[in-house]
């Protein structure tokens, strides 16, 4: 027998052999924005979807192992588009934290929420290119890793001078040095570029124009696509006409406008919303309602949670002179995102979890609800934390929607989250890659 022969049989042996669900009688919310499917039926092989839709059409293969999801709900994965991995223990962010199990513990607990997908902005280490491709070479256990690797700012930019964030940005102060940097990340293979374009209202120094331009320009020279953190109207537009692939947050200076909108569409510049960012700048400047939330404390300790709701922590978020300005910020940004959407600008899901105060895979789920207030239907949030996001990647032939051929990255809810995307948290298993993670 040939070498070449002998190699197909023990392929279609393996195929035979590999491990298939058949998941049934449960309603099919398949992440493209259509109607619900009842009674519906999906198997999986291996991980990957080989069939879905309603169930008299996805008959059971032989020996498979049968799930019965009788009354429950099945939708995509969360996918996060902008996160921070690894650098936070409890309240504290030191990159010293960057480490394997630290990241892979966020990964999981991200995973208990329904995120499937988190794509970290800018303040990784090379750690995390080693778990990147671990997890590509088979079937991920835990949240799947996209990451910016290294991100950019200005000397002493924002936000180096923040609690551990002093040397994990590239401090950038010429187009010559933009080069240099851009070919030591370059060989890395990042999913995204980012940089960080911000003053902080005005305490903070920002990294000019003409160098985020040439940031945008060499990354895309080197097939790569820029996102950046922007405050203000002003370097959205002037970034969009650049050509930045995504703002990483929404404009919350002003509202936006036509000339914003026509420009975004003319570069095809996405908009993320990270909503929930605004409401971490605020929410704990007295007891958070969710504090004594289970869905909450199933991933944050009481250690954590009584620092949160001491008087101590309260008076320091009270001191900051800012603090009435910060719920604006939230309302503008809300209004923005919706303006936008509704203007046929794309917009992905993202939050900026992970960074001290803001948890990783609860805020997704508090992320949604502020998009609920300012307008998104459920379907339409779903779409946008699946279809949308995948897209945005550049996975969409892979996950983002329950269909033939993609990984079963799949959460199994007790309720509709169509009537009420509330009902998003009433988890009751999820899967990675066909691996039950919760």
């Amino acid at each position: 027998m040939s070498r070449h022969l002998f190699s197909i049989l023990f392929y279609l042996s393996s195929l035979a052999c590999g491990e298939t669900l058949y998941l049934r009688n449960f309603t099919l919310i398949d992440g493209s924005g259509g109607p619900a499917v009842p009674n519906a039926a999906m198997v999986v092989t291996d991980g990957r979807i080989q069939a879905v839709g309603s169930k008299d059409k996805v008959p059971e293969p032989k020996d498979s192992r049968a799930i019965d999801l009788a009354g429950k709900f099945v939708m995509p994965g969360v996918i996060n588009l902008h996160g921070h991995l690894g650098n936070v223990v409890d309240l504290t962010q030191d990159p010293k934290n960057f480490t394997k199990a630290n990241v892979e513990a966020q990964l999981k607990t991200y995973a208990q929420y329904g995120v499937t997908a988190v794509l970290s902005m800018g303040s990784d280490q090379p750690l995390v290119y080693d778990l990147r491709a671990a997890q590509r070479k088979g079937r991920p256990t835990m949240a799947r890793i996209f990451t910016a690797g290294k991100g950019f700012t200005g000397p002493a930019g924002y936000p180096t001078s923040a609690p551990g964030m002093k040397g994990v940005p590239y401090e950038i102060s010429s187009p010559a040095e933009v080069q240099k940097a851009m070919d030591e990340l370059a060989p890395k293979n990042p999913d995204f570029v980012k940089i960080w374009v911000d003053d902080h209202l005005g305490k903070e120094k920002k990294i000019p124009t003409e160098i985020s331009a040439a940031i945008i320009s060499a990354a895309k020279k080197k097939g790569f696509r820029t996102c950046a953190h922007i405050f203000y109207y002003a370097d959205a537009k002037a970034l969009s006409e650049k050509g930045l692939y995504a703002c990483a947050h929404s404009v919350r200076d002003r509202e936006v406008d036509d000339a914003l909108i026509q420009t975004m569409k003319k570069n095809g510049t996405w908009q993320l919303g990270t909503l929930v960012r605004e409401l971490s700048t605020f929410v704990f400047s007295k007891p958070a309602p969710f504090l004594n939330d289970p869905f909450f404390t199933m991933s944050v300790n009481k250690s954590v949670r009584d620092t949160l709701a001491s008087d101590a922590y309260i008076k320091k978020q009270q001191a900051d002179k800012d603090l009435p300005k910060y719920p604006g910020f939230l309302a503008t940004a809300q209004k923005n995102l919706k303006k936008l959407y509704d203007a046929g600008i794309r917009v992905g899901f993202a939050t900026d979890s992970g960074p001290p105060a803001r948890f990783s895979g609860f805020f997704e789920h508090k992320e949604m609800e502020l998009m609920a207030q300012a307008g998104f239907t459920p379907s339409q949030i779903i779409t946008i934390f699946s279809k949308n996001s995948a897209e945005f990647l550049g996975w969409q032939k892979d996950i983002g929607t329950i269909e033939k051929g993609h990984w079963a990255d799949l959460v199994v809810l007790t309720k509709n989250p169509l009537t009420d995307i509330r009902n998003a948290q009433a988890i009751d298993s999820v899967y990675i890659a066909g691996n039950k993670v919760r």
